[in-house]
């Protein structure tokens, strides 16, 4: 116990004082002994993205609208005289197609037979009263020149002396009464040409009526509707039934005035100044779409409504399908029927050799161009014309180039990318530009 404690205090604290410098040391030394941290090179990755080479294709503006088919013409058959249904011709039922000239209803005409001997009999009686009136009228003629003639040689005659004054006085009686006969045979003549002609126009309206009773056919048509049967009486109006021609079917398709431009612009530089004249000028498609087929008809333009719809803003174009039940095949192709709903195509010339880019492809007026060193650049455009699926370019691009046909979340001028060329999109594109295929 004594040894422990005669030992010096700094030989008890040199432990402590050894951890202390050892310490210092480690601290001083330990930034020159230190290695920095390894770098790892920092690899660009390229974005993947779908691109097509800009083509020159024949671009075929055109435009799809829709509307119902209506008859280009169509009879309203209203009795035009009145009297009880005698006659209906089997083929009146609805859905029967009858030629033209064909009898398809009988009114009772007796009635109408009878006004039309009473008027021939009337006339005949007329024509016999007019014939006295003429004959009498020409025999009052000859015996007004005979007192002409005698009056006349009295007049000189009392000019000598020869015959009394009262002598002259009876034959100028007699001249004065003739004329007055003349003037009344003339009046009653003109008054039985007169009756004569109303007695005509009578037995014309009577032979109208008669022909009226019977319902023929003004051209080859179809039976819509029938609202009479035989023994019915018909008021003279009433609609008996409908019918509608087979030779033309009209379909009024509603188009945007603005989708129609384009379309016509071409057409108008030439000499047409409007929208009007120049869509009578487009070439004209009916399309018929069902679930397991689809059916065309080719048809043309033939004219363009007088207004706009106040409430769609469209315009309606008429366009015209000749024939529409010639090619028509049970259970393969179906006639164009009343009221079916169809779709109308519109096209124009094709407009050569212009650059063309798929519409979705632009991005506020600008291209994203893939360039030689496989970096995104953006290009401001014009476009010319704008078609659903693609779009013309007037300039700001070269045919040859690549663009972007991908959507990219950051489109950033100068990424790197990584193409892969879009078959299928410049197919549907060249397809959608040229006329060659359905619109998208």
């Amino acid at each position: 116990m004594n040894e422990q404690t005669s030992t010096p205090k700094w030989k008890r604290n040199i432990g402590l004082l050894f951890a202390i410098l050892l310490g210092i040391a480690v601290i001083i030394v330990a930034p020159v002994l230190k290695q920095p941290p390894q770098t790892t090179p920092v690899e660009e990755r390229p974005v993947k993205v779908r691109f097509i080479t800009v083509p020159l294709l024949d671009v075929v503006p055109r435009s799809t609208g829709y509307g119902r088919v209506t008859p280009g013409k169509s009879w309203d058959a209203v009795a035009e005289v009145a009297g009880q249904v005698v006659g209906i011709a089997d083929g009146l039922r609805d859905g029967r197609v009858v030629e033209s000239g064909t009898e398809l209803l009988r009114i009772d005409d007796k009635n109408y037979q009878l006004i039309l001997a009473q008027a021939e009999a009337q006339l005949k009686a007329s024509s016999a009263k007019k014939k006295t009136a003429s004959d009498s009228l020409v025999i009052a003629k000859k015996d007004l020149s005979l007192i002409e003639t005698e009056y006349q040689r009295q007049k000189k005659l009392a000019a000598q002396g020869t015959i009394s004054k009262t002598a002259l006085d009876s034959t100028e009686r007699q001249l004065l009464a003739s004329q007055t006969q003349l003037e009344n045979l003339q009046n009653s003549l003109d008054l039985f040409s007169a009756e004569h002609q109303a007695l005509l126009a009578q037995r014309d309206a009577a032979k109208l009526d008669l022909k009226r009773t019977k319902v023929l056919a003004p051209f080859t048509a179809r039976i819509t509707q029938v609202d009479i049967g035989a023994a019915q009486y018909a008021n003279k109006g009433q609609l008996m039934f409908k019918a509608d021609g087979l030779e033309i079917a009209e379909i009024e398709a509603q188009f945007s005035v603005g989708i129609l431009r384009p379309l016509v612009r071409n057409i108008t530089l030439e000499g047409m100044p409007s929208v009007r004249a120049g869509a009578t000028r487009l070439q004209a498609i009916v399309r018929l779409e069902t679930a397991d087929h689809k059916v065309e008809w080719p048809a043309k333009v033939d004219r363009v409504a007088g207004s706009i719809d106040p409430l769609t803003q469209t315009l309606g174009v008429i366009v015209q399908v000749e024939r529409p039940y010639a090619s028509a095949r049970p259970g393969e192709r179906p006639p164009l029927l009343r009221d079916t709903f169809v779709e109308v195509e519109l096209s124009s010339p094709a407009a050569r050799q212009r650059l063309v880019v798929p519409s979705n492809s632009i991005h506020n007026g600008h291209l994203y161009v893939i360039n030689s060193a496989f970096r995104l650049e953006k290009r401001a455009v014009e476009i010319d014309l704008s078609q659903q699926g693609y779009s013309v370019i007037s300039q700001g691009i070269s045919e040859g180039e690549r663009i972007v046909t991908s959507e990219l979340l950051a489109a950033i001028e100068g990424m790197l990318l990584s193409p892969v060329e879009d078959k299928q999109g410049l197919k549907q594109m060249e397809a959608a530009a040229t006329g060659k295929g359905p619109q998208p």
